[in-house]
């Protein structure tokens, strides 16, 4: 396995995410159709009918143009066939595989490119938002401590239902999620620990921008995890 100029871990994940992006975009299509929430409530989608997110990556315009943009650079670096002469599959979904199985055949070669970090940051933004589209990553249960001072509890949240309310088993305090969070980020007797994931969410914020406040603030891990608050209070500073 030759990493070129990515680390092993930034490799294994580039690696991992390009061979997901097929199944996650023709996953995407189970999950036009509107869905309900955990309180049996409609989502917000049913307004208009049906999942625009869900909708747009299951047509891959995005995912494509990305995957087509860095497969040219390839083909013209490696003196292949040029993009124009190829003839496209017959659906999107043949397409996405076609242009995956290219870019896992050639990477290589790529990871030796100056502009390899640019492309794995982006491939793994596409990589997020099909997680998040297909549900595979906004069910994952994250925890986060109850916010009364003298309860010991950790409560479940999805920060995807910002105003869902939350109670807490053992003190029986109840909150919004969106109250529940900006109470835990601003006790300084809880620490709020969450995967960088969902801290990009939240945030509204790349992987590689949070990455860089990790590093250039020698922000540690604590088990997969990162203090949230140190990340917020580093990108103030």
């Amino acid at each position: 396995m030759n990493e070129g100029k990515l680390t092993k871990g930034q490799y294994r994940t580039l690696k991992s995410n390009l061979a997901e992006l097929p199944e996650l975009q023709s996953g995407a299509a189970s999950f036009i159709s509107p869905s309900r929430s955990g309180s049996g409530s409609p989502s917000s989608e049913r307004s208009i009918g049906f999942n625009v997110s869900a909708l747009d990556y299951s047509m891959g315009k995005e995912l494509l143009g990305l995957l087509h943009k860095y497969e040219a650079l390839i083909r013209r670096g490696r003196t292949l066939t040029p993009p124009a002469l190829l003839k496209r599959e017959a659906t999107v979904e043949k397409e996405v595989a076609a242009t995956v199985s290219f870019h896992l055949a050639h990477l290589e070669w790529t990871v030796q490119q100056d502009w390899v970090e640019e492309f794995a940051g982006l491939i793994k933004e596409v990589h997020s938002k099909g997680l998040s589209v297909t549900k595979k990553f906004i069910e994952k249960t994250r925890r986060i401590p109850c916010p009364t001072e003298a309860c010991n509890k950790k409560l479940s949240i999805d920060i995807e239902r910002l105003m869902e309310n939350i109670k807490c088993l053992g003190c029986h305090g109840e909150w919004t999620v969106l109250r529940l969070i900006q109470l835990a980020l601003t006790n300084p007797d809880k620490e709020f620990l969450l995967d960088i994931e969902t801290i990009c969410l939240w945030l509204g914020d790349t992987e590689k921008n949070i990455i860089k406040v990790i590093k250039a603030n020698d922000i540690k891990k604590k088990s997969g995890l990162y203090n949230i608050k140190e990340i917020i209070n580093a990108r103030v500073a």
